[in-house]
């Protein structure tokens, strides 16, 4: 009976082992942001143990850190029903409801979970600190006030050391941040989370070289990897810092290993894709995205990612299938402006002005100093020939002092169509002075002077009709790409000389450059015939 009891004892510290090395592993596999694997092995804890709300809380985690929320709610609930006496999962939907917005509650549910918990309880101190630091509306006061009682009960714990400094860095006091990065560093030398934190700190810094004897971001997460090599997220900042030096095809390379060591899991493929769009591979991130959709049909910002590549790489069709897809699941106090922005760019690009405009509306609302959003819906007032608004559209963004020449240029001819040819020509004139080198300034003040002096006794149009010529006869191959430009100027010198300065020398001259540039002009040959008879 003796022999029985001593060997279920070590059968029952013996399955503890096995199950606490499990979920580390599993816990490990969510570190390193293979989330797929580690879901996989919360599963089969749960099978078994199913009264646990550790394995809940942490397979909710894991659902979390892959943008999954509404499944982590479930898991968190469903910890919760199966264990009420665990103070995890109480941490846990107070994190979706601060989430949500809903901060009242999140405090009572948080205030749950530390009133259920053992006071010596320090995992429950860390998760509730890292959700006052890492979820708006942030609470950093109570979060320094957890983990300081966290420190006394573990001075040794490496994760306790490094909150405190993701704290001070969210209270923009990068120096301390720094002293418990390092210090975490010191007590775990093996693990590369403090390692990437520091260089997370000096990439915010805009330290990615290293300076003053310092260590900047890109070494940092080298040493990471070398500490690591098979630490995804280490991969992952490594890309977004090429993708920031703009050294595209090293970003890609280090994502590619992202997601190679990621197992390929979905969450890791989002952030593919998201990568891919940020750094403008639109292409790239469509090809994600077309294999990612089919699969993970319940995140919904693959559709909008989706939207916007199919805008950039003018897929417009698809893209408004995807944009509406988009907003047909997105809350309406989660859309952002630039979601009505595309909307409103693909209806356009669908035809559809009409109710386009009301999606750019709703966007210059949410982002009323985006500049280019008045652009956008000044091109489609345009279009409806509605040009006093589009006019309107300009003038605030030129007041914001966002406007560029093409700005100008085409206000200048929403006022040439309204016949306002003083204000066009003051709109053009604006483009010859930021671009004195761009034909289309002088073509443009060339057309409007001519509409202010019709009958061209002042001659208001033949300086830049002139400068027309200057830029465009350059050579052969100005001359072919300016012909039309440089038509309309031979025309009108060789009228005003013959009618205005009756000088058919001149005028002469410059009709024979008309019919140089095409032989079979019926009014240069015409013209030419009745200027030789004199």
């Amino acid at each position: 009976m003796k022999n029985f009891l001593v060997l279920s004892t070590l059968l029952t510290i013996f399955v503890s082992s096995v199950e606490a090395q499990t979920l580390d592993e599993a816990k490990t596999l969510t570190l390193n942001e293979q989330n797929e694997a580690a879901s996989s092995m919360f599963k089969q804890l749960i099978a078994k143990f199913p009264m646990k709300g550790d394995y809940w809380f942490y397979y909710g985690e894991n659902l979390l850190q892959s943008d999954n929320a509404d499944s982590a709610k479930v898991l968190y609930t469903l910890g919760v029903q199966n264990e009420p006496s665990n103070p995890l999962n109480f941490i846990g939907l107070g994190k979706i409801a601060k989430l949500d917005g809903n901060q009242t509650e999140a405090d009572a549910l948080f205030a749950k979970g530390l009133k259920l918990a053992d006071p010596k309880n320090v995992e429950v101190l860390i998760r509730t600190a890292e959700a006052h630091i890492s979820i708006d509306k942030k609470n950093l006061a109570a979060a320094f006030a957890l983990l300081q009682t966290a420190e006394k009960l573990q001075p040794k714990n490496p994760e306790v050391q490094i909150l405190q400094g993701d704290a001070f860095l969210e209270n923009n006091d990068g120096t301390s941040a720094i002293k418990f990065y390092e210090k975490a560093k010191s007590l775990d030398p093996k693990s590369p989370a403090a390692t990437l934190r520091l260089g997370q700190l000096w990439l915010r810094a805009r330290n990615i070289q290293g300076k003053d004897g310092e260590k900047g971001a890109l070494e940092y997460y080298k040493e990471a990897i070398e500490l690591s090599p098979d630490f995804a997220p280490a991969y992952r900042a490594l890309g977004d810092l090429y993708a920031l030096a703009q050294k595209f095809q090293d970003a890609k390379d280090n994502y590619s290993k992202y997601l190679q060591l990621s197992k390929g899991n979905i969450s890791a493929k989002r952030r593919y894709a998201a990568f891919m769009y940020k750094t403008k591979d639109y292409a790239g991130a469509i090809k994600q995205l077309e294999e990612l959709l089919p699969i993970d049909t319940s995140y919904n910002i693959n559709n909008r990612l989706a939207a916007y590549s199919y805008f950039e790489t003018k897929v417009y069709d698809k893209g408004l299938v995807s944009i509406e897809k988009f907003f047909m699941k997105q809350p309406e106090n989660k859309l952002i402006a630039s979601d009505y922005a595309y909307y409103g760019k693909l209806l356009s690009a669908n035809g559809k002005d009409s109710i386009a405009v009301d999606k750019l509306k709703a966007a210059i609302e949410k982002d009323s100093l985006n500049a280019d959003l008045y652009s956008d819906l000044a091109s489609i007032y345009s279009k409806q020939k509605k040009y006093e608004n589009a006019i309107e559209l300009y003038q605030k963004k030129i007041s914001l002092g966002k406007a560029i020449s093409n700005d100008y240029f085409r206000m200048g001819q929403s006022f040439f169509q309204l016949q306002q040819y003083g204000k066009a020509d003051s709109s053009f004139t604006k483009i010859t002075e930021l671009q004195p080198k761009l034909m289309t300034g002088y073509i443009w003040r060339a057309k409007a002077n001519a509409n202010l002096d019709p009958d061209s006794k002042l001659g208001l149009a033949k300086p830049f009709y002139e400068k027309v010529i200057e830029l465009g006869a350059v050579d052969s191959v100005t001359s072919v790409k300016y012909k039309k430009e440089l038509t309309e100027s031979y025309r009108y010198l060789g009228a005003y000389y013959y009618l205005v300065n009756k000088d058919n020398v001149n005028a002469i001259l410059y009709w024979e450059k008309v019919l140089a540039i095409d032989p079979n002009d019926q009014q240069a040959i015409k013209v030419l015939e009745e200027l030789k008879k004199k």
